[in-house]
């Protein structure tokens, strides 16, 4: 059984067109590609990809940052092509911050799940009526998002021209005003958190050094939380036989019975700090207790 759901956590909206960028790899029909979505402006760059190596993937995100520019932030999942040295070498040349989603919790990357989705759609529907598939994406890069502007207006301040009959005078630039896109950003995130918080539930704080159960595939193990990292609800834990891993905190539950454990897994001898109920102690030793508490735990 899974934990259940928790408040919707709200980014930070960007100031300004290609601040932050969401990237990730997706497949279509045995094809690679590759998406970068901005988040203000939701415009999606998409590249067929000749293999999935880091090497390619950050020739081609440096094709598209020199057309829009460097953002402040890049967003994606732990893929090897996004946690290779060289893609961290990327970041650090090229100056831009790298954050990276939990695995296994696509939510946290969300927009680039979305952007997927609509380049998948996109590619599907291109292919059913033999159209242009290029032609596709220039339709939605033009179409209005929420009645306000589309994502070329909100990138480039400017309509793109297409098929579709147009003057010239609606393809000269202008700018949108940055102010009301604020304020339709607020009011759009307000309705998404309160329509998603719905039934939702805080989960109870985790600490360093508190044992846990983590979620694999649909069995609970035990497991220790060894860092809290920057990003939401993200915890780096570590498991009995010593791994260390990262897991979005939808995926870690609480003891039940409220053991503490300051070096885990290690020898009982060297546990000064193992906080043990009471009603478990009697004429146990403090590893029959632990044994218990754990099989109970992982058989639960």
């Amino acid at each position: 059984m899974s934990n259940p759901k928790e408040p919707m956590v709200q980014g930070t909206i960007p100031s300004r067109p290609w601040e932050m960028v969401a990237t990730d790899l997706f497949q279509w029909e045995q094809n690679n590609y590759l998406v970068v979505a901005d988040y203000y402006s939701r415009y999606i760059e998409v590249v067929k990809l000749e293999n999935t190596t880091s090497r390619t993937v950050v020739n081609h995100m440096k094709s598209i940052f020199a057309r829009h520019g460097i953002p402040s932030v890049v967003r994606s999942d732990n893929g090897p092509q996004y946690t290779a040295m060289e893609y961290k070498q990327f970041a650090q040349k090229w100056n831009f911050e790298h954050q990276t989603s939990s695995p296994y919790y696509p939510k946290s990357n969300g927009l680039a799940e979305k952007a997927v989705q609509i380049v998948k759609r996109l590619l599907s529907k291109a292919k059913q009526d033999g159209k242009d598939p290029y032609l596709s994406l220039l339709e939605y890069r033009n179409t209005p998002i929420g009645n306000v502007a589309s994502p070329a207006q909100l990138l480039m301040s400017r309509r793109l021209r297409s098929h579709l009959p147009t003057t010239p005078n609606q393809l000269q630039p202008k700018v949108v005003d940055p102010e009301r896109m604020k304020e339709k950003f607020e009011e759009k995130q307000r309705k998404q958190k309160r329509y998603y918080d719905r039934g939702s539930t805080e989960l109870p704080a985790v600490q360093e050094g508190e044992a846990v159960r983590v979620q694999v595939q649909n069995k609970w193990k035990p497991a220790v939380i060894k860092e809290k990292l920057k990003t939401p609800r993200s915890y780096i834990i570590q498991t009995p036989n010593g791994q260390r891993f990262r897991r979005n905190r939808n995926h870690i539950r609480k003891q039940k019975y409220g053991v503490q454990i300051s070096r885990p897994w290690e020898p009982i001898e060297d546990f000064p700090s193992l906080i043990v109920p009471e009603k478990f102690v009697r004429n146990k030793s403090q590893s029959q207790v632990l044994n218990n508490i754990i099989k109970l735990e992982a058989d639960d």
